[in-house]
């Protein structure tokens, strides 16, 4: 049997046995290993790692979200890759952080459209302990009336309170956007499972750079909000992207945000044009500027096609990859989020 070996980000090991076809994260817990994951089908990456040593191999029929360039610089998806030789793995988390999801309810106390695009959902916890959960994570909402599932970011910082903030995309087809228009109500109860994903505020005295698409903004906004609550003045530059000027959204709140930290610095783009001088007419990706890039943690978070050419130019701007934290998130009608 191959031998697997993983190494977490905060310098802990693990050295297992795995079968043969057997995936890596199945093989981890049956000699007792916790490993982050979520969809368990290759879709969501919450499980994504980098394979240092050694040949995995993936069943034909499984479903692989890494791109071509992520797979040639050794990436992979450990709920669906099976260990061929012996192996070694990194894991970009660190393991003692790692909080077990579980099942809870929220029940909704108001609903707020945020833009032409964005909605806010502020809900409340049902039980006597706040949702214990790192800044950046997400959790799954079960659409009330339905039987589907979709991800969405805390927007709040964690702490004793029970509240839980989330800003949702609003889409033509979109399975959530459709019970947001025209049956969401406070009172409404929700089910949900979290938290989830390996994205999250790193510990540390290094400048952080934040890019962010769309609603993509919500984990950054956690992150800020947990810096606040713990005084971790780090400087921070966020540049926030949006598609059309109607499309904005948080303002307020960025500026809030200004006043509070002393180092903190936002850049807003537009993609579709703007006569305003505080705005840049373009992508977000626009704003990423060497210095900052090079000499800070970097956390994105939006569309696929944003966050690669994001992580392209923050690499090409000398930023290693171990400073490099992405969340990539698909829109799809009748679909994901």
């Amino acid at each position: 049997m191959p031998t697997v070996t993983l190494s977490f980000a905060d310098g802990d090991r693990a050295v297992f046995a795995a079968r043969s076809g057997e995936t890596i994260l199945a093989a981890a817990r049956r000699a007792g290993i916790a490993l982050a994951s979520d969809c368990e089908i290759g879709d969501c990456q919450t499980c994504r790692s980098t394979c240092l040593a050694g040949e995995i191999e993936y069943d034909e029929l499984s479903s692989i979200s890494l791109s071509p360039g992520e797979v040639e610089a050794g990436e992979i998806l450990p709920c669906v890759a099976a260990a061929a030789t012996d192996l070694e793995v990194h894991l970009p988390y660190e393991r003692g952080k790692l909080i077990a999801a579980k099942p809870f309810s929220i029940k909704v106390e108001r609903i707020d459209r945020l833009s032409s695009s964005v909605v806010g959902i502020s809900a409340r916890m049902l039980g006597l302990s706040a949702l214990k959960f790192l800044p950046g994570q997400y959790v799954n909402l079960q659409v009330p009336g339905t039987s589907e599932w979709r991800s969405y970011s805390m927007a709040n910082a964690p702490g004793e309170q029970r509240v839980l903030e989330f800003f949702v995309r609003l889409l033509d087809d979109g399975i959530m956007s459709r019970y947001l228009a025209e049956r969401a109500a406070p009172g409404d109860v929700i089910q949900c499972r979290g938290p989830q994903g390996t994205f999250y505020l790193r510990s540390g005295e290094r400048p952080v750079l934040m890019v962010a698409g769309g609603t993509g903004v919500a984990p950054m906004t956690s992150m800020l909000s947990q810096m606040i609550a713990s005084k971790e003045y780090r400087p921070v530059a966020l540049c926030f992207g949006v598609n059309r000027t109607d499309d904005l959204f948080l303002l307020d709140q960025l500026a809030k945000f200004r006043q509070v930290l002393p180092s903190f610095d936002f850049r807003i783009a537009v993609a579709e044009g703007t006569g305003k001088p505080d705005l840049h007419c373009g992508f977000v990706t626009d704003l990423i500027d060497a210095e900052s890039a090079a000499n800070s943690d970097v956390y994105l978070c939006g569309p696929p096609a944003m966050t690669e050419r994001a992580r392209t130019i923050v690499t090409e701007f000398g930023a290693p990859a171990s400073s490099i934290f992405a969340e990539k998130f698909i829109a799809t009608a009748g679909g994901a989020v």
